[in-house]
């Protein structure tokens, strides 16, 4: 497996990553599949390509990916087309979009980029999910980019340890979420 730039070439398959790392219910289910891919996706491929990069397996195909948004400012801007297709799909979600923006916002002085990382089960625990994370982590650091956020579910121990493990720290645990930030 490698890292890659992302290109539109694995549009679809980093879609589909996407789709399968989120709700159960997300791959069948146009609606969900609708909010999860404009909220968790399609943002960041479709207008901030150059941030995002993809793990392939031998054979070229898309396993997973890192996709990040460098300027909050610039992404709230740019984002409202997609939050109107979250907006008529998130259904009950709503409240932790409107959740993580407020967070996002606040946190976008210190930490103005934003990142989202997935890998398909079977390609974890192999390294991969730390090369994403380096080779965007050096991408910003030569951007001059001064910091960069997540939000992980505050019951997932494992991601929580392997952000930490990358240089990440808790910036605040609330509501079922935890923030972590890095400064560059």
């Amino acid at each position: 497996m490698k890292v890659v730039n992302y290109c539109d070439k694995y549009r679809e398959q980093v879609q589909k990553v996407c789709l399968l790392t989120g709700p159960p219910d997300a791959p069948n289910n146009k609606r969900v599949g609708d909010y999860i891919l404009n909220n968790y996706c399609k943002y960041y491929i479709e207008r901030e390509p150059e941030n995002c990069f993809t793990l392939v397996d031998d054979e070229d195909n898309a396993v997973g990916y890192i996709i990040c948004a460098e300027d909050f400012k610039k992404y709230k801007q740019a984002y409202k087309p997609y939050f109107e297709i979250v907006k008529n799909n998130a259904g009950k979600d709503m409240i932790e979009v409107v959740a993580e923006q407020a967070v996002l916002r606040f946190f976008s002085r210190k930490y103005p980029a934003h990142l989202h990382i997935d890998i398909l089960d079977e390609f974890t625990g192999k390294g991969s999910g730390s090369a994403l994370m380096k080779t965007l982590l050096s991408h910003l650091k030569s951007k001059g980019v001064k910091g960069v956020m997540l939000i992980v579910g505050s019951g997932n121990t494992s991601a929580v340890r392997f952000y930490k493990r990358n240089g990440f720290r808790v910036l605040v645990s609330a509501f079922g979420g935890t923030v972590m930030g890095l400064q560059l």
